[in-house]
């Protein structure tokens, strides 16, 4: 066989590219995006050397230039579950602003013009990243280094006829290659439920775009595979796999979930509780184990039950209540994404690590190590995907369960469907209401169980394992506790904010001018709580009490209204002068004492360049108070008054001098909050 050179005419002749030297069908993502074999040709070369949760999401981004305002609130939760949630797969960067917006206000209440703006944000700025992508694969196509030339020569050089139009022809290799892809991304052994959640979105992704440009796959049109991307965990879970119910943008693929019947058998044992390990151990070994050792496995033990328990009812309230509300539509796709929020990763999460420690036990009833299986779940990047689903889950629990009761009552069928399932044995007579805060109440005994195996573990390097887990476990709840905290104090402050009234500020113009249109939402709220305000000796008001990140605002409840209003010391009771309380103080401006007669009183005086004005408070308890004063005390981050914008004087002011300054403070000028 000659070898030929590189000087040889031949070899010139041979290196003629078989590839348009430009890559005319390439030369824009405006010309890629409307021919299906180009783009899943593209799609494939970004899947294996950049990350395609840009490409897709602008692909979908741009579909929303033609949906119409009903279309736009459909489909504007999908594509925020699948690309703009912080606990979303295939998630991408989001412009400071909206992500901002997106913090307050839950997706499904923005309105549809408010939302294709956002989704037109969000693809400007994927464009880059988008381009590069494009650029590459030309680059490296006219270079011979990509895959599929064969199926896009086939497009390519395809003479159009009456019986088989160019379009078909590339309909039909389009089906082909997306078919392979399904194969390649869904059918190959995972090792980790991150891996199959994230096959499972994008295969989702380019399926539901595909669809738009009238491609099919089998995988999503076989109707013994309706459901798969649902099922997929479930058949997979036994070998550390989870499936994507990451967004109901795979869920459109691939239609109605699946029946009862096509649920995996191992989801029937969860109903049978786990043999007590004592039990399965054979005497002579049993009796070979320490005091310590025994108590060791019984509290692993307990960790397997309990476990165990818990995916159970996890189970029922997917194949119970989501399934058959999904599947009925007893409940429109919307309410059932914020009801069941995150449901089937969290059921796919528990499934696989209660899978690991069941696998434990059936190596070595006396289970030797179980630090590392530990570890794994709740340190590192499983334990970071552990910690955001269920933050998002639990955060919006409080307001899940008050959605459920009002339900309830103004919607018969709704009812009647709840009471239905509520009374299958499946839910051992508990009610939805007491179901759904199962993964919160787990989470709370995951660092006490694991704190207890490592006081029992002899082995130094096992219990230290065994530790870290607990110590990651307990770093987990309290963020989660936070994001509760957070999410709880903003929907007490959108509660607020609806029943405000601010008529009460206009004695004073310029108080009225400034927060006549305050937004309490767009602040942090530190505590709140009823109070009593002593405006003078002979008048007190009852009032609710926000201190706020920047603000201490006093609001007083009149029927179903939260009013502003301004106080006056005179006893003609009209609020003006130098007798003026504001409702609303600036925390820069203030500082605070404690009353020392009064466990429950503490003074905020509030000052400014002519004079000051002292306000008297009065908690429900001593507790109460600290909550207030706390803070400023403890210099707690995150807290106005521990940044020094509220100062706390320290000790207390005495009875004589409380008096005294109370009386010299009100004659210092009118309180302007300015």
């Amino acid at each position: 066989m000659s070898i030929i050179g590189a000087e040889d005419e031949d070899f010139e002749n041979d290196l003629e590219p078989t590839v348009d030297d430009q890559c005319s069908h390439f030369n824009s993502i405006e010309l890629v995006k409307t021919r299906p074999t180009h783009l899943l040709v593209f799609l494939q070369h970004v899947m294996l050397q950049f990350d395609c949760a840009p490409l897709l999401c602008y692909l979908h981004a741009d579909l929303f230039k033609n949906y119409s305002a009903k279309e736009t609130k459909k489909q504007f939760l999908d594509f925020y579950n699948t690309f703009l949630d912080k606990g979303a797969i295939l998630r991408v960067p989001v412009p400071s602003h909206v992500s901002y917006e997106l913090d307050r206000t839950r997706p499904d209440l923005i309105s549809e013009e408010v939302q294709k703006r956002y989704v037109q944000d969000i693809q400007v700025m994927v464009i880059p990243e988008v381009i590069m992508q494009l650029e590459d694969f030309r680059t490296k196509r006219m270079m011979g280094m990509t895959r599929h030339e064969s199926e896009l020569l086939e497009v390519e050089s395809h003479h159009a006829t009456e019986r088989i139009p160019t379009e078909m022809k590339e309909k039909a290799v389009a089906e082909t290659l997306l078919d392979r892809m399904a194969d390649t991304l869904l059918s190959q052994p995972l090792i980790s439920p991150f891996c199959v959640s994230f096959s499972s979105a994008i295969f989702g992704a380019v399926a539901s775009y595909m669809k738009h440009l009238g491609v099919k796959t089998k995988t999503t049109d076989n109707k013994k595979s309706k459901g798969f991307f649902r099922k997929v965990g479930i058949l997979r879970y036994n070998d550390g796999g989870a499936s994507a119910s990451n967004s109901s943008l795979t869920g459109s693929v691939v239609g109605p979930p699946p029946p009862q019947e096509e649920v995996d058998p191992r989801l029937l044992e969860l109903e049978q509780d786990p043999p007590n390990w004592r039990e399965q151990v054979p005497s002579a070994d049993f009796q070979s184990l320490s005091k310590k050792e025994i108590k060791r496995q019984e509290v692993i033990n307990e960790l397997f039950i309990t476990e165990h328990a818990h995916v159970r009812m996890l189970s029922v309230l997917q194949m119970v209540f989501f399934r058959p509300m999904e599947h009925t539509e007893i409940a429109s796709q919307p309410e059932l994404a914020t009801i069941f929020l995150s449901l089937d990763d969290i059921f796919e999460m528990h499934c696989v690590f209660q899978t690991l420690l069941v696998k434990l036990r059936q190596d070595d009833y006396i289970v030797k190590t179980i630090g590392k299986t530990l570890l794994n779940r709740f340190s590192g990047s499983e334990g970071d995907w552990f910690q955001k689903l269920t933050a998002r889950f639990c955060s919006h629990q409080s307001y899940v369960l008050d959605e459920i009761k009002t339900r309830q009552k103004r919607d018969p069928r709704f009812g009647a469907f709840i009471q239905e399932a509520e009374g299958k044995p499946q839910c051992r007579r508990l009610q939805l209401k007491d179901i759904i805060p199962t993964e919160m109440q787990r989470l709370t005994k995951y660092p006490l169980l694991l704190e207890n195996i490592a006081k029992s573990t002899e082995d130094p390097e096992e219990r230290e394992m065994v530790q870290q887990a607990a110590d990651s476990c307990r770093k987990i709840l309290n963020h989660v506790n936070e994001e509760v905290k957070e999410k709880e104090n903003l929907r007490m402050l959108k509660d607020y904010q609806r029943r405000l009234d601010t008529s009460g500020l206009k004695p004073s113009n310029e108080l009225h001018q400034e927060y006549k249109n305050i937004d309490l939402t767009l602040r942090k709220m530190i505590f709140e709580g009823p109070v009593t305000w002593k405006v003078t000796k002979e008048k007190s008001i009852e009032v609710q009490c926000l201190l706020l990140s920047d603000l201490l605002v006093l609001l007083q409840r009149q029927d179903d209204k939260m009013l502003l209003k301004c106080q006056s010391k005179n006893h003609s009771g009209v609020p003006e002068g130098k007798q003026m309380l504001s409702p609303i103080i600036k925390l820069s401006s203030a500082f605070l004492r404690e009353v020392a007669t009064d466990p429950k009183a503490f003074y905020v005086i509030f000052t400014w360049d002519s004079g000051a004005q002292i306000y008297e408070l009065v908690a429900n308890s001593a507790a109460d108070r600290k909550k207030y004063v706390g803070p400023a005390q403890e210099g707690v981050e995150g807290c106005p008054w521990g940044r020094g914008g509220l100062r706390s004087l320290q000790p207390p002011l005495s009875l004589a001098e409380n008096g005294s300054g109370a009386r010299n403070a009100n004659t210092g000028g009118l309180c302007s909050c300015r």
